[in-house]
C-alpha cells in the first residue's frame, strides 16, 4: 500500500517507519502532499487536534488543510498554503483564546517545502506550544520593569535618607539637626551623648550621608556587644601567629574597614580603659598597627562616638580617658529623651504604623484617643520604645 500524490509516493513501509519517528517528537506535525492534502499526523498532533477542536485523526488525513484545519489559518491564509506558493519555509505564531474550554495558549507554526527538481513534493508543518515561554518573557520584562522602578525608588530612597529619614516636628530635634547638618561639612569628630534609644545611631548616619564620604564606608560598632577579650582584634585586626587560635592569614580589623569613610563607635562608655589608650594613639596620629605586627599603615577615618552616660560621668576619670574625650568631642551633640520633645510622638507613631502596616499587610488606624493616650505615656525607652510598641499594636490589634 502506498500513499500517492501528483509529485511521489509513500510506501507503507516507509509510511510506518515515518510515523514511529514522528510519533516521538512532541510538537505538533503533519505532512501534506503539493495540493496541501494531510497525509501524516503525529500522536501531539492528534492530542492536540482533540483538545482545540475535538477532532480526530480520520477527519483530517486525506482532505485539504484549509478545510479542515483552522489552527494553521493565519489572517485568511493558511501557513500550508502559503508555504506552498511561496515555495519558502513560512513561520507565524497564532494565539487561540477559547474560554469556553478555558484555553488560552499561542502556537508557533513552521511550514517546510520539500523539493525536488524544482518542484514541490510534501509540505512539513509543525506546530509548538509557545505560551510558557512567552509568559515567561512577558514575566522577565515584567522583572525588568520592576527592577528599574526599584532602582528609581532606591535612589529616591537614599536622598530620602540624606535629609528626611529622622522623623521630627519638634524644635528641640530641628536645632539636633542643623548642628548635625552643619557638623557633616566638616571632618571633625563629633560626640553624640543621650539616654538609650533617642536615635544616636540615626543621627550618626546623618552625618555620614551629608558628609563628602557618603560614598564611602560607614562602619559601626557597639562597644558593649563585643567580648573585651576581643575588642582588641575587632577593632585594630591582626596578623598571622598573633595569638593562639588567630586566623591563617591575619584579619583586617574595622578600623581598616572603614578606612576613607566614617567609624561609628556607639556604646564607647564600655570601651576597655587599655583599649581607649590605642584607640587615642590611631585616632590622633592617623597610624594603625595590627596586633602582632611591626608594620603601622595610614588610614583615613571620621570618627563619630555616642553614649548613654551622663557628662558627669565621662569626666570623673573612672570609666573613660580625658584625653580621648577631649579628641573624641570635638562637636559634641546632645539628642534629647522623647519626654522632652513630645511634639514628636505624633509623627513618629504614624511614620511606625504606616511602616509595619505594610510590613505585616495590615490596615490598622489609630483613633484619636489612642494617640492622646500615647502622647501621655512616659517613654523612657524613647523612640525604641514607642518602635516596639507601635509593633505590638499593629500585629495584636
Amino acid at each position: 500500500m502506498s500513499v500517492e500524490t501528483d509529485s511521489g509516493s509513500i510506501n507503507a513501509f516507509e509510511k510506518n517507519i515515518l510515523q514511529t519517528v514522528i510519533d516521538g517528537i512532541d510538537a505538533v506535525i503533519a505532512i501534506c502532499d503539493a495540493d496541501k492534502t494531510v497525509v501524516m499526523i503525529n500522536r501531539a498532533g492528534c492530542v492536540q487536534l482533540w483538545e482545540m477542536a475535538e477532532m480526530k485523526p480520520e477527519d483530517l488525513l486525506g482532505h485539504h488543510i484549509d478545510e479542515v484545519l483552522e489552527p494553521l489559518i493565519y489572517d485568511g491564509t493558511s501557513v500550508v498554503g502559503l508555504c506552498a506558493k511561496q515555495k519558502i519555509p513560512v513561520r507565524r505564531n497564532i494565539r487561540y483564546k477559547m474560554e469556553s474550554k478555558g484555553l488560552d495558549k499561542t502556537i508557533l507554526y513552521t511550514a517546510i517545502p520539500i523539493m525536488e527538481n524544482g518542484q514541490l513534493q510534501f509540505i512539513i508543518a509543525t506546530g509548538r506550544d509557545m505560551t510558557n515561554l512567552i509568559q515567561m518573557e512577558e514575566q522577565l520584562a515584567a522583572a525588568e520593569k520592576l527592577n528599574r522602578y526599584y532602582s528609581v525608588m532606591v535612589q529616591k530612597l537614599a536622598e530620602f535618607e540624606k535629609t528626611d529619614s529622622i522623623i521630627s516636628s519638634s524644635k528641640k530635634m530641628e536645632d539636633t539637626l542643623k548642628l548635625a547638618m552643619r557638623a557633616a561639612k566638616s571632618d571633625a569628630s563629633v560626640f553624640i551623648t543621650g539616654e538609650s534609644g533617642v536615635g544616636k545611631e540615626e543621627i550618626a548616619k546623618f552625618i555620614h550621608l551629608n558628609s563628602a564620604r557618603k560614598d564611602k564606608p560607614f562602619v559601626a560598632v557597639n562597644c558593649a556587644a563585643i567580648p573585651k577579650e576581643l575588642i582588641e582584634s575587632e577593632l585594630f585586626g591582626f596578623v598571622e601567629g598573633a595569638f593562639t587560635g588567630s586566623r591563617r592569614g591575619g584579619k583586617k580589623g574595622l578600623l581598616e574597614e572603614a578606612d576613607g569613610g566614617t567609624f561609628f563607635l556607639d556604646e564607647i562608655g564600655d570601651l576597655p580603659f587599655e583599649t581607649q589608650g590605642k584607640l587615642l594613639r590611631v585616632q590622633q596620629d592617623g597610624l594603625l598597627r595590627r596586633i602582632g605586627s611591626t608594620r603601622e599603615s595610614v588610614i583615613d577615618v571620621r570618627y563619630i562616638s555616642a553614649t548613654n552616660l551622663s557628662t558627669s560621668r565621662l569626666l570623673d576619670g573612672s570609666v573613660f580617658r580625658q584625653d580621648l574625650l577631649y579628641r573624641l568631642s570635638v562637636i559634641p551633640i546632645h539628642v534629647s529623651p522623647i519626654r522632652e520633645r513630645r511634639e514628636d510622638i505624633i509623627p513618629l507613631v504614624e511614620h511606625f504604623v504606616s511602616f509595619y502596616n505594610k510590613k505585616y499587610s495590615r490596615a490598622v488606624q489609630l483613633s484619636a484617643a489612642a494617640y492622646s493616650y500615647l502622647c501621655c505615656l512616659p517613654w523612657r525607652g524613647n523612640v525604641r520604645q514607642i518602635k516596639n510598641v507601635v509593633e505590638r499594636i499593629v500585629i495584636l490589634s
